[in-house]
């Protein structure tokens, strides 16, 4: 619940101007490149590599609507890895439609709308919501929630 707070504390203070945008200076194209990194990595079936672009713990969630509930269903980012590790390279294909990222110090949130392919075939649509937290070694995700649809994409 409290991962829920802060992405919609996230989200409010975006949409109100709380935070400054760089969606072309130089970091917001460093965090357009770990994204895009992530879908090129899982495109290539390159499970493994995607841990260097991620922190220690991250989480990963999808926002489910059923029968008119909401909720969020967790996947393990080893599950994660391991199932893009299992795929032929090809198959799956993240391609982003629009992206923004808002950047505070060592703090930045990207949103990024997306359509997704399995073999070629159009699976799903949605939004992506990506934490990401300034390293050393540049820039980390530490949390991804997105959303899927079949319907208005």
């Amino acid at each position: 619940m409290n991962k829920l707070i802060i992405i919609s504390s996230l989200l409010v203070l975006i949409q109100s101007g709380e935070y400054n945008s760089h969606g072309n200076d130089e970091r917001g194209n460093e965090i357009e490149k770990v994204v895009t990194t992530l879908f090129d990595m899982m495109r290539d079936s390159d499970g493994e590599r995607i841990r260097e672009l991620i922190t220690e713990g991250a989480t990963l969630h999808t926002v489910i609507q059923e029968n008119g509930n909401t909720s969020l269903r967790e996947t393990r980012f080893d599950d994660f890895i391991r199932s893009v590790s299992a795929t032929e390279p090809g198959t799956l294909d993240e391609q982003l439609t629009s992206f923004i990222s808002h950047e505070d110090e060592n703090l930045a949130t990207a949103w990024m709308e997306y359509q997704f392919f399995v073999s070629g075939e159009f699976s799903h649509c949605g939004v992506n919501t990506m934490n990401l937290v300034k390293k050393p070694d540049g820039w980390k995700i530490f949390s991804i929630v997105d959303t899927r649809r079949t319907e208005g994409c």
